[in-house]
């Protein structure tokens, strides 16, 4: 236990670092990174942030709570939940390393060596703290299931609220037929809490499922489904935040003629389909997670959420044809207006 925890607490002082090492030079041209530029594009980029801190912030503060945790479990007694909070902790920063991975290779599109450095660290911690303390977290989650029932319930209520109002602010922000850079960064908020929800719900997911010694959840109709739900959203959330995120005030209807192309048109229809994906996928799992459809089978389960789906893209779909049609009426009033002008 003692060797497990001073590796943990050393491999935490590397990760701080790291991470420092980035936040001084990484606007200095002076970032050694064995694959050259790369690691610049990736630390001073569009996703160089989440909810608008730096991830090197992020990661400092992270390192620091990791060492002073487990530099007080090695020279002191420590109660029980300061030893659960520490390895949901280094759970969370595997997460958040695993997602920032995701970034490197649908976002960024290049390989950070010093990015996936940080990863190793994250990932070496988790397994010396998981190793250290795995009795001490069965124990914990079986005893307190019903907190970890009380904060899935939360990470689903608070996803589904987030992507709800990412769904209204994408339509509203288009009531003039862009969206700026300032609105697409909103949205992006949006997305990134969606995530923390998507995390919070995973890992006390998983904590329920470990500890479900009696088949209550795990031979449940619904649960399979919700774990297909939870794939679904991981790949909206990628989807989304990574790929149409960025191409969001490139979005026109009809205002600039000369990208009126097939790529385009069909740019603007998949960001609509994928505003009905994320919001249906986060209602039917907040639907599946708050009723008992014990009368249904999971084949059943199945075809009621993809026909939600179809009918969710078709109605936004819909919408999407019907505001193309509107911008371009409002471009024509307006080229008459400057005609008679």
């Amino acid at each position: 236990m003692f060797s497990l925890t001073l590796g943990i607490i050393i491999s935490a002082i590397g990760g701080l670092l790291l991470a420092r090492y980035i936040a001084s030079q990484k606007h200095t041209g002076h970032l050694f990174c064995p694959d050259g530029e790369k690691c610049a594009v990736a630390t001073t980029g569009r996703f160089s942030k989440f909810l608008g801190i730096r991830l090197e912030t992020l990661g400092t503060f992270y390192y620091l709570f990791v060492i002073a945790i487990y530099l007080m479990i090695l020279i002191r007694e420590v109660p029980s939940w300061v030893i659960i909070g520490g390895l949901l902790l280094t759970g969370i920063g595997l997460a958040f390393s695993i997602y920032l991975t995701i970034v490197q290779v649908f976002g960024v599109k290049k390989w950070c060596t010093l990015c996936l450095g940080s990863m190793a660290i994250s990932l070496l911690i988790f397994a010396l703290a998981f190793l250290g303390f795995k009795a001490e977290f069965i124990e914990f989650a079986y005893n307190y299931r019903d907190l970890l029932k009380w904060l899935y319930m939360a990470g689903v209520i608070i996803g589904t609220l987030f992507t709800t109002l990412h769904a209204y602010v994408f339509v509203n922000f288009l009531n003039d037929f862009d969206i700026t850079r300032k609105e697409e960064r909103r949205l992006e908020m949006f997305s990134h809490s969606s995530w923390v929800a998507l995390g919070i719900s995973f890992l006390t997911g998983l904590g329920i499922l470990l500890t479900d010694y009696n088949f209550e959840y795990s031979q449940a109709n619904q649960t399979i489904i919700m774990i297909v739900i939870v794939a679904m959203l991981v790949v909206y959330e990628v989807i989304v935040n990574m790929i149409i995120g960025p191409k969001l005030i490139d979005m026109h209807f009809g205002d600039h003629p000369e990208l009126d192309d097939h790529e385009h048109m069909m740019q603007r229809k998949i960001s609509f389909a994928f505003v009905a994906t994320g919001v249906v996928s986060w209602y039917s799992l907040l639907l599946l997670s708050v009723f008992n459809w014990f009368n249904y089978s999971s084949g059943q389960i199945l075809i009621g959420y993809v026909a939600l789906l179809i009918i969710g893209v078709l109605v936004t779909s819909l919408v999407e044809v019907v505001m193309y049609r509107k911008s371009l009426h409002f471009r024509e009033d307006e080229y008459e207006e400057e005609e008679q002008d």
